[in-house]
């Protein structure tokens, strides 16, 4: 009987819910691919009606540069997010008392959390590298829009 308990440990350490751990884990890849793709797309399109908003209403280019900022630190928190949570998964799980589903919760609400405050206060320096890049294109669009380029 020892034995068959054993066994069955064995079988649930290698699967999760009927998947093999690389199948799970290559889910949990194409999920984060996926997330950070439609990420890159919400920012594209925020950055397109940020762009709408300045040619209705006139918002001036220190209110597009503090969007830019803010977009640029959501990116840089997320890709830290992604990043962090692999480092996690490479880190051996405790095959003593294993992780609830609830711990699991907690420590991606966690980590979510933490690289956003992370970003927030400088990061690793992809938010200024970006906005560095960006900010010329954006207050050249935003006159543009305005019409006082070429003139």
């Amino acid at each position: 009987m020892v034995n068959g308990i054993a066994g069955m440990d064995s079988v649930r350490n290698q699967t999760t819910w009927g998947m093999p751990n690389m199948t799970r884990e290559t889910s949990q890849a194409q999920a984060d691919a996926v997330r950070f793709q439609d990420a890159l797309d919400r920012a594209k399109k925020a950055l397109e009606e940020a762009k709408v908003s300045v040619d209705a209403s006139g918002i001036s280019a220190e209110e597009e540069a503090k969007k830019l900022r803010e977009a640029c630190q959501g990116f840089e928190a997320m890709f830290l997010d992604i990043m962090f949570k692999e480092m996690r998964n490479t880190v051996p799980d405790n095959t003593l008392f294993g992780k609830s589903q609830g711990e699991k919760i907690w420590h991606s609400m966690l980590d979510t959390e933490l690289m956003q405050n992370v970003a927030k206060s400088g990061g690793v320096g992809i938010a200024d590298m970006m906005y560095d890049n960006l900010i010329d294109q954006v207050t050249a669009q935003t006159l543009n829009a305005k019409g006082t380029v070429g003139k």
